[in-house]
């Protein structure tokens, strides 16, 4: 069983911790409690601990910079625990309307893994440091600046 837990904003973690990565292929619209409305992403990740095995999934509401993150009641899985956790991970987020995709995380090149440790949203700390974010924050801010100074001319 699959909760929400507001502590978590993200999920930094290093390459060497990440057992395996879903993404979703499709962004459905979703409603979150709390969350704004409407195009979401979904990641499912597994992650390797010090005592054993965990898996989240992370939902992205990149319009809004805002995020869920669901985990499962057991944190220290054993590695076939693991794989029961991510079958019912997949299942949930199908059953929200995701269509999902195995990343196979462990067969990718470093490189590649390194770049998307540092691009998709799953693995920053918070949802408003994204890239893409930011980058949207920045040229409204200087729309908004042009429109001032457009009004400021009358």
């Amino acid at each position: 069983m699959f909760n929400v837990d507001e502590r978590y904003r993200g999920l930094p973690a290093s390459r060497e911790q990440v057992i395996a990565l879903h993404t979703s292929l499709n962004s459905p619209h979703l409603f979150i409690p709390g969350k704004p409305a409407g195009p979401a992403q979904a990641f499912i990740l597994g992650l390797r601990g010090s005592t054993g095995f965990a898996t989240f999934i992370y939902l992205y509401l990149a319009e809004a910079a805002e995020c869920a993150v669901y985990v499962s009641g057991k944190r220290n899985a054993s590695f076939e625990e693991y794989l029961g956790e991510e079958a019912e991970a997949l299942a949930f987020v199908e059953s929200m309307g995701f269509m999902m995709d195995n990343s196979n995380w462990r067969s990718m090149a470093q490189a590649t893994q390194e770049e998307l440790l540092h691009t998709l949203p799953v693995f920053f700390r918070d949802p408003r440091q994204v890239p893409a974010v930011q980058k949207r924050v920045e040229e409204k801010r200087n729309a908004a600046a042009t429109l001032g100074r457009f009004l400021a001319a009358f």
